[in-house]
């Protein structure tokens, strides 16, 4: 009895924990792009987890061509500096080296991370998964190097050929980072992104853009899955 009393308490503190944690506050908001960004608390974290919605007008293939172009990751990604390739694999899976500023006298940050973009058959939503490889290359003593980063991407097609892009972040700065600093990033950063995210979607090279494996409408979809089981 004292055990199943024990555990029946595990799991309600359990599941008060989560319900606590996934409690999201709208910290910014934009109307004129229809961008909020929300924060949320993470247990045993001082730095809070982020997430950024808004709809755009772009196809599939761009936003993923634009997420995939990692030579541009520096022009619309927040304090990015460098973002390169450090191994490929199958698909659109790869190990990444980012390098991110930050503000005197705060170090800047280096993180090694892997990104995994795939898409849905049936719902044709991409998700963009990334995780945190701190061990995956020796530290550089220039930079604190991110232990801890998980999250992503995710571009859902809405029924008016919109497209509803989320954000969401949480990641261990490693280091110390002021109160201010702290506050600024989990809010700055989305908000930065997201918007420059738009202007880089009105470039020919990613509006007309094509990508191996993207499809933009489900009819086209079905197509293809014909086309395939023919063969």
């Amino acid at each position: 009895m004292h055990y199943i009393l024990t555990a029946f308490l595990t799991l309600l503190f359990s599941m008060v924990s989560i319900a606590e944690t996934s409690e999201w506050t709208l910290d910014k908001e934009d109307d004129e792009i229809g961008l909020k960004i929300y924060t949320r608390n993470v247990e045993g974290s001082n730095l809070k987890e982020f997430k950024g919605e808004m709809n755009v007008n772009a196809r599939l293939s761009s936003l993923a061509a634009l997420l995939l172009d990692n030579k541009s990751a520096p022009k619309w990604m927040h304090n990015c500096e460098k973002f390169e390739v450090v191994e490929q694999f199958e698909g659109h899976d790869a190990i990444f080296y980012l390098i991110n500023s930050a503000p005197w006298p705060v170090s800047d940050r280096d993180a090694v991370l892997r990104s995994a973009l795939v898409q849905d058959p049936e719902t044709l939503t991409i998700t963009a998964d990334v995780k945190a490889l701190p061990e995956r290359l020796p530290e550089d003593d220039d930079y604190i190097r991110i232990p801890t980063m998980k999250g992503g991407w995710t571009f859902s097609p809405n029924e008016d050929k919109t497209v509803k892009v989320v954000y969401q972040v949480h990641a261990e700065p490693g280091g110390s980072l002021p109160a201010w600093l702290a506050n600024a990033v989990v809010v700055d950063t989305p908000y930065h992104t997201m918007k420059n995210m738009l202007d880089m979607l009105k470039k020919d090279k990613y509006a007309h853009a094509s990508v191996e494996n993207i499809i933009d409408e489900k009819d086209v979809a079905v197509e293809v899955i014909e086309a395939q089981s023919a063969q």
